[in-house]
């Protein structure tokens, strides 16, 4: 059942990527790649009881660490790119970004030991020695709603927003009910692609001009 609802998930991204790839300009390429990395997570998961233990499981995932930590702060680019094409909120975001994907890096990947876990009809590998949250995805996630509160309050869209808080709280109750935390990333992306398609922005990311008085 689960596994079931992960697959559903991992498809739900993927189609949520794809239709940001078929918006030119601003940040739908980069919700794409990010919709990509988060699907890929997520199906990883989905199927890890069909591949069973062993080095290829074991491998992809692997790389869903490898994933969550460099790809995630895109998250960041994506909503910052929403406020407009300025170049320096372009550079801010890629310059976070960037940082976050380094902490990410060096602060999951080195001594990293992954056991296989099961959770209902799951399986998937996990640090042994995990401590907790990931600071990195944390900071990128209150980066994102701190930009989704500036674009709500500035333009009338409330859909980073949202998506970043539906995140936030969904990974939090990931540590108990772990297929939340790959909801809540659908709910972000979905997020990110509303904002992306709302009219109250141009296809650029720029505030759409507001109509003439008459």
């Amino acid at each position: 059942m689960v596994s079931t609802a992960l697959v559903a998930t991992g498809v739900v991204q993927l189609l949520l990527a794809w239709a940001a790839s078929r918006r030119r300009g601003g940040p739908g390429r980069w919700i794409a790649v990010l919709g990509v990395a988060l699907a890929y997570d997520s199906l990883v998961v989905a199927t890890g009881a069909a591949v069973g233990e062993g080095a290829v499981l074991e491998a992809l995932n692997t790389g869903r660490f490898l994933v969550h930590a460099v790809l995630t702060p895109l998250a960041v680019v994506c909503g910052a790119l929403l406020l407009g094409p300025d170049r320096r909120t372009a550079r801010w975001a890629w310059g976070v970004a960037g940082a976050l994907s380094v902490l990410g890096v060096l602060t999951t990947l080195p001594g990293l030991e992954l056991e296989p876990r099961t959770w209902a009809d799951t399986l998937r590998y996990t640090d042994a020695g995990d401590a907790g949250a990931p600071v990195a995805a944390v900071l990128a996630i209150l980066a994102l709603l701190v930009i989704g509160l500036v674009t709500w309050r500035r333009h009338g869209v409330p859909w980073v927003a949202l998506g970043a808080l539906a995140v936030f709280v969904a990974s939090a109750l990931a540590f108990r009910v772990p297929p939340l935390g790959n909801l809540g990333e659908a709910l972000m992306l979905a997020g990110l692609l509303a904002a992306r398609r709302d009219r109250r922005l141009d296809v650029n990311g720029t505030p759409a001009p507001a109509p003439a008085a008459r």
